[in-house]
Protein backbone atom coordinates (compact mmCIF):
# COMPACT_ATOMS: atom_id res chain seq x y z
CA UNK A 1 0.00 0.00 0.00
CA UNK A 2 1.25 3.47 -0.93
CA UNK A 3 0.29 7.05 -0.08
CA UNK A 4 -1.44 7.48 -3.47
CA UNK A 5 -3.75 4.57 -2.58
CA UNK A 6 -4.74 6.30 0.66
CA UNK A 7 -5.33 9.61 -1.07
CA UNK A 8 -7.65 7.89 -3.54
CA UNK A 9 -9.62 6.27 -0.72
CA UNK A 10 -9.90 9.53 1.25
CA UNK A 11 -11.35 11.07 -1.93
CA UNK A 12 -13.92 8.28 -2.14
CA UNK A 13 -14.98 8.89 1.46
CA UNK A 14 -15.40 12.65 0.93
CA UNK A 15 -17.85 11.99 -1.92
CA UNK A 16 -20.40 10.43 0.46
CA UNK A 17 -22.91 12.17 2.70
CA UNK A 18 -22.82 11.49 6.45
CA UNK A 19 -25.98 11.18 8.53
CA UNK A 20 -24.47 9.75 11.68
CA UNK A 21 -21.51 7.70 12.88
CA UNK A 22 -18.67 7.51 10.35
CA UNK A 23 -18.21 7.65 6.64
CA UNK A 24 -15.87 4.75 6.11
CA UNK A 25 -14.24 2.46 3.58
CA UNK A 26 -12.20 -0.69 4.05
CA UNK A 27 -8.49 0.05 3.97
CA UNK A 28 -7.68 -2.99 1.83
CA UNK A 29 -9.02 -6.55 1.64
CA UNK A 30 -5.41 -7.76 1.77
CA UNK A 31 -5.34 -6.98 5.50
CA UNK A 32 -6.40 -9.99 7.59
CA UNK A 33 -8.02 -7.74 10.24
CA UNK A 34 -10.96 -5.43 9.54
CA UNK A 35 -9.29 -2.04 9.20
CA UNK A 36 -11.20 0.98 7.86
CA UNK A 37 -10.52 4.57 6.93
CA UNK A 38 -13.21 6.92 8.15
CA UNK A 39 -14.30 10.45 8.95
CA UNK A 40 -16.74 11.56 11.65
CA UNK A 41 -19.30 14.37 11.47
CA UNK A 42 -16.62 16.91 12.51
CA UNK A 43 -14.58 15.76 9.47
CA UNK A 44 -11.81 14.31 11.65
CA UNK A 45 -9.90 11.58 9.87
CA UNK A 46 -9.95 8.23 11.64
CA UNK A 47 -8.49 4.75 11.41
CA UNK A 48 -11.02 2.20 12.64
CA UNK A 49 -10.30 -1.32 13.81
CA UNK A 50 -13.43 -3.47 13.85
CA UNK A 51 -13.17 -6.26 16.40
CA UNK A 52 -15.18 -9.52 16.25
CA UNK A 53 -18.56 -9.08 17.94
CA UNK A 54 -17.81 -11.68 20.61
CA UNK A 55 -14.43 -10.17 21.51
CA UNK A 56 -14.91 -7.60 24.26
CA UNK A 57 -12.03 -5.55 25.66
CA UNK A 58 -11.48 -3.43 28.73
CA UNK A 59 -9.96 -0.33 27.24
CA UNK A 60 -9.65 3.25 28.51
CA UNK A 61 -9.69 6.10 26.01
CA UNK A 62 -6.47 8.08 25.63
CA UNK A 63 -6.34 11.62 24.27
CA UNK A 64 -2.98 13.07 23.27
CA UNK A 65 -2.27 16.56 21.92
CA UNK A 66 -3.51 15.91 18.38
CA UNK A 67 -4.33 12.20 18.38
CA UNK A 68 -6.73 10.03 20.35
CA UNK A 69 -7.76 6.39 20.65
CA UNK A 70 -11.13 5.21 21.98
CA UNK A 71 -13.13 1.98 22.27
CA UNK A 72 -16.86 1.90 21.45
CA UNK A 73 -18.48 -1.15 23.04
CA UNK A 74 -21.76 -0.83 21.10
CA UNK A 75 -20.04 -1.33 17.74
CA UNK A 76 -16.87 -3.06 19.00
CA UNK A 77 -14.77 -0.47 17.21
CA UNK A 78 -11.44 0.94 18.33
CA UNK A 79 -11.07 4.34 16.70
CA UNK A 80 -7.77 6.14 16.27
CA UNK A 81 -8.72 9.77 15.56
CA UNK A 82 -6.69 12.66 14.18
CA UNK A 83 -7.76 15.70 16.19
CA UNK A 84 -5.88 18.30 14.14
CA UNK A 85 -6.29 17.64 10.42
CA UNK A 86 -3.25 19.77 9.61
CA UNK A 87 -1.32 16.59 10.49
CA UNK A 88 -3.09 14.60 7.75
CA UNK A 89 0.16 13.81 5.91
CA UNK A 90 1.74 12.33 9.03
CA UNK A 91 -1.51 10.49 9.76
CA UNK A 92 -1.26 8.82 6.36
CA UNK A 93 2.28 7.75 7.25
CA UNK A 94 0.97 6.27 10.50
CA UNK A 95 -1.67 4.31 8.56
CA UNK A 96 0.92 2.89 6.16
CA UNK A 97 3.05 1.86 9.13
CA UNK A 98 0.02 0.35 10.89
CA UNK A 99 -0.94 -1.64 7.80
CA UNK A 100 2.57 -3.02 7.37
CA UNK A 101 2.70 -4.11 11.01
CA UNK A 102 -0.69 -5.85 11.33
CA UNK A 103 -1.69 -6.93 7.80
CA UNK A 104 -0.56 -10.54 8.31
CA UNK A 105 -1.99 -10.99 11.83
CA UNK A 106 -5.14 -13.10 11.97
CA UNK A 107 -5.30 -13.51 15.75
CA UNK A 108 -7.39 -10.71 17.28
CA UNK A 109 -5.21 -10.34 20.38
CA UNK A 110 -2.11 -9.94 18.20
CA UNK A 111 -3.45 -7.24 15.89
CA UNK A 112 -5.27 -5.44 18.71
CA UNK A 113 -2.04 -5.24 20.72
CA UNK A 114 -0.10 -3.99 17.69
CA UNK A 115 -2.81 -1.39 16.90
CA UNK A 116 -2.65 0.09 20.41
CA UNK A 117 1.16 -0.02 20.62
CA UNK A 118 1.48 1.74 17.26
CA UNK A 119 -0.78 4.55 18.52
CA UNK A 120 1.47 5.20 21.52
CA UNK A 121 4.61 4.93 19.42
CA UNK A 122 3.41 7.54 16.93
CA UNK A 123 1.50 9.91 19.23
CA UNK A 124 4.65 11.78 20.31
CA UNK A 125 5.16 13.05 16.74
CA UNK A 126 1.74 14.73 16.53
CA UNK A 127 2.68 17.96 18.29
CA UNK A 128 3.87 21.49 17.61
CA UNK A 129 6.83 21.52 19.99
CA UNK A 130 9.45 22.46 17.34
CA UNK A 131 8.55 26.15 17.21
CA UNK A 132 12.08 27.62 17.19
CA UNK A 133 13.92 28.36 13.96
CA UNK A 134 17.26 26.77 13.16
CA UNK A 135 20.16 28.75 11.69
CA UNK A 136 21.27 28.37 8.08
CA UNK A 137 24.51 26.70 9.25
CA UNK A 138 22.59 24.07 11.21
CA UNK A 139 20.29 23.43 8.23
CA UNK A 140 23.31 23.04 5.94
CA UNK A 141 24.89 20.55 8.34
CA UNK A 142 21.63 18.64 8.63
CA UNK A 143 21.34 18.54 4.84
CA UNK A 144 24.73 16.82 4.63
CA UNK A 145 23.77 14.22 7.23
CA UNK A 146 20.46 13.51 5.48
CA UNK A 147 22.20 13.28 2.13
CA UNK A 148 24.60 10.70 3.53
CA UNK A 149 21.78 8.82 5.26
CA UNK A 150 19.98 8.54 1.92
CA UNK A 151 23.21 7.35 0.29
CA UNK A 152 23.58 4.59 2.89
CA UNK A 153 19.94 3.50 2.44
CA UNK A 154 20.51 3.26 -1.31
CA UNK A 155 23.91 1.56 -1.22
CA UNK A 156 24.41 -0.46 1.94
CA UNK A 157 23.15 -4.02 2.13
CA UNK A 158 22.19 -3.66 5.78
CA UNK A 159 18.49 -3.71 6.77
CA UNK A 160 17.01 -0.23 6.52
CA UNK A 161 16.21 -0.10 10.25
CA UNK A 162 19.86 -0.80 11.09
CA UNK A 163 20.88 2.10 8.85
CA UNK A 164 18.36 4.42 10.52
CA UNK A 165 19.66 3.40 13.94
CA UNK A 166 23.22 4.11 12.78
CA UNK A 167 22.35 7.84 12.50
CA UNK A 168 23.40 8.66 16.07
CA UNK A 169 24.31 12.35 15.70
CA UNK A 170 20.86 13.59 16.81
CA UNK A 171 21.21 11.57 20.03
CA UNK A 172 24.33 13.47 21.16
CA UNK A 173 26.65 10.59 20.41
CA UNK A 174 30.28 11.36 19.64
CA UNK A 175 29.95 10.77 15.89
CA UNK A 176 27.19 11.32 13.33
CA UNK A 177 26.97 7.66 12.23
CA UNK A 178 27.88 4.61 14.27
CA UNK A 179 28.37 1.22 12.63
CA UNK A 180 29.76 -2.04 14.00
CA UNK A 181 33.18 -1.68 12.39
CA UNK A 182 33.53 2.09 12.00
CA UNK A 183 32.13 5.51 12.89
CA UNK A 184 31.47 8.39 10.51
CA UNK A 185 31.82 12.12 11.13
CA UNK A 186 30.04 14.28 8.52
CA UNK A 187 30.94 17.82 7.53
CA UNK A 188 29.06 19.90 4.96
CA UNK A 189 30.80 22.81 3.27
CA UNK A 190 29.93 25.17 0.43
CA UNK A 191 31.95 24.88 -2.75
CA UNK A 192 33.80 28.17 -2.18
CA UNK A 193 35.12 27.18 1.27
CA UNK A 194 38.55 25.59 1.71
CA UNK A 195 38.10 24.42 5.31
CA UNK A 196 35.69 22.51 7.50
CA UNK A 197 35.30 23.36 11.17
CA UNK A 198 35.99 20.73 13.82
CA UNK A 199 34.01 21.94 16.80
CA UNK A 200 35.50 19.89 19.62
CA UNK A 201 38.43 17.71 20.58
CA UNK A 202 36.09 14.69 20.52
CA UNK A 203 34.78 14.88 16.95
CA UNK A 204 37.76 13.16 15.35
CA UNK A 205 38.60 11.00 18.36
CA UNK A 206 37.99 7.39 17.39
CA UNK A 207 36.32 4.87 19.64
CA UNK A 208 38.39 1.89 20.75
CA UNK A 209 38.77 -0.90 18.19
CA UNK A 210 36.84 1.01 15.52
CA UNK A 211 37.82 2.89 12.41
CA UNK A 212 36.85 6.55 11.98
CA UNK A 213 36.07 8.24 8.67
CA UNK A 214 35.45 11.88 7.88
CA UNK A 215 32.94 12.39 5.06
CA UNK A 216 32.88 15.88 3.54
CA UNK A 217 29.80 16.73 1.51
CA UNK A 218 30.38 19.79 -0.70
CA UNK A 219 27.35 21.75 -1.88
CA UNK A 220 26.39 24.74 -3.97
CA UNK A 221 24.00 27.11 -2.21
CA UNK A 222 20.79 28.69 -3.53
CA UNK A 223 20.18 25.88 -6.03
CA UNK A 224 19.27 22.24 -5.84
CA UNK A 225 16.73 21.10 -3.27
CA UNK A 226 15.59 21.65 0.30
CA UNK A 227 15.73 19.48 3.41
CA UNK A 228 11.95 19.04 3.10
CA UNK A 229 12.44 17.42 -0.32
CA UNK A 230 15.24 15.24 1.05
CA UNK A 231 13.12 14.17 4.03
CA UNK A 232 10.31 13.16 1.66
CA UNK A 233 12.72 11.14 -0.48
CA UNK A 234 14.08 9.31 2.57
CA UNK A 235 10.58 8.66 3.85
CA UNK A 236 9.59 7.08 0.53
CA UNK A 237 12.65 4.81 0.60
CA UNK A 238 11.94 3.72 4.19
CA UNK A 239 8.33 2.86 3.35
CA UNK A 240 9.34 1.06 0.15
CA UNK A 241 11.69 -1.13 2.22
CA UNK A 242 9.04 -1.60 4.96
CA UNK A 243 11.26 0.14 7.51
CA UNK A 244 10.25 1.72 10.81
CA UNK A 245 9.60 5.34 9.86
CA UNK A 246 9.34 6.38 13.52
CA UNK A 247 13.10 5.79 13.91
CA UNK A 248 13.66 8.53 11.35
CA UNK A 249 11.00 10.82 12.84
CA UNK A 250 12.52 10.57 16.32
CA UNK A 251 15.96 11.54 15.06
CA UNK A 252 14.52 14.47 13.07
CA UNK A 253 12.58 15.70 16.10
CA UNK A 254 15.75 15.74 18.18
CA UNK A 255 17.26 17.93 15.45
CA UNK A 256 14.31 20.34 15.82
CA UNK A 257 12.63 19.26 12.57
CA UNK A 258 9.21 17.76 11.97
CA UNK A 259 7.00 17.35 8.92
CA UNK A 260 5.13 20.58 9.68
CA UNK A 261 8.06 22.95 10.18
CA UNK A 262 10.40 21.52 7.52
CA UNK A 263 8.78 23.80 4.92
CA UNK A 264 9.99 26.85 6.87
CA UNK A 265 13.48 26.12 5.51
CA UNK A 266 12.56 25.83 1.83
CA UNK A 267 14.50 29.02 1.12
CA UNK A 268 17.71 27.10 1.92
CA UNK A 269 18.60 25.13 -1.20
CA UNK A 270 21.66 22.94 -1.66
CA UNK A 271 23.06 21.05 -4.62
CA UNK A 272 25.63 18.36 -3.70
CA UNK A 273 28.71 18.38 -5.93
CA UNK A 274 30.93 15.85 -4.17
CA UNK A 275 31.14 13.34 -1.32
CA UNK A 276 34.71 12.60 -0.27
CA UNK A 277 35.72 10.17 2.47
CA UNK A 278 38.93 10.49 4.49
CA UNK A 279 40.63 7.98 6.77
CA UNK A 280 40.92 9.66 10.16
CA UNK A 281 42.30 6.57 11.87
CA UNK A 282 45.75 7.06 10.35
CA UNK A 283 48.25 8.29 12.93
CA UNK A 284 49.45 10.96 10.49
CA UNK A 285 46.00 12.42 9.92
CA UNK A 286 46.09 16.04 11.20
CA UNK A 287 43.73 16.40 14.13
CA UNK A 288 43.48 17.65 17.68
CA UNK A 289 41.87 15.03 19.89
CA UNK A 290 41.38 14.64 23.61
CA UNK A 291 43.78 11.73 23.93
CA UNK A 292 46.65 13.83 22.51
CA UNK A 293 46.28 17.06 24.48
CA UNK A 294 46.74 18.05 28.08
CA UNK A 295 43.80 17.33 30.35
CA UNK A 296 43.71 21.03 31.27
CA UNK A 297 42.71 21.93 27.69
CA UNK A 298 39.07 21.69 26.64
CA UNK A 299 36.51 23.07 24.19
CA UNK A 300 38.93 22.97 21.28
CA UNK A 301 37.70 24.32 17.93
CA UNK A 302 39.77 24.49 14.75
CA UNK A 303 39.61 24.55 10.95
CA UNK A 304 40.84 21.69 8.79
CA UNK A 305 42.12 22.48 5.28
CA UNK A 306 40.48 19.88 3.05
CA UNK A 307 42.76 20.39 0.05
CA UNK A 308 45.73 19.26 2.17
CA UNK A 309 44.17 15.86 2.97
CA UNK A 310 44.46 14.15 -0.43
CA UNK A 311 46.75 11.43 0.94
CA UNK A 312 43.98 10.28 3.27
CA UNK A 313 41.18 9.99 0.70
CA UNK A 314 39.56 6.53 0.59
CA UNK A 315 36.68 7.28 -1.80
CA UNK A 316 35.46 10.10 -4.02
CA UNK A 317 32.03 10.67 -5.53
CA UNK A 318 31.13 13.60 -7.76
CA UNK A 319 27.64 14.60 -8.75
Amino acid sequence: MEIKDLQYKWGMISDHELSNGYKSIILTPECKSDLYLGTNKEANRCLILSLPKNHKVNFKATIKENLSIEYFSDTNYIVLKLIDNSFYELFDDLIISMYNRIKDFSNVDDYLKEFIQTFYKWSEFFNDKNSFLLSSEIIKGLFGELFLLQFYIDNLRSPVNDILLSWTGPFDKRHDFTFDQKDIEVKTKVDSKLDVTISSEYQLEKNLDKELELVVVTVLENEGYSIQFLIQEIKNKIQLKSGDYTLFLKALNLKGIDLKNASLYNNFLFKPTSQITYNCTSLSFPKIVKSNISKEISKVKYNLRISALNNFITSELYF
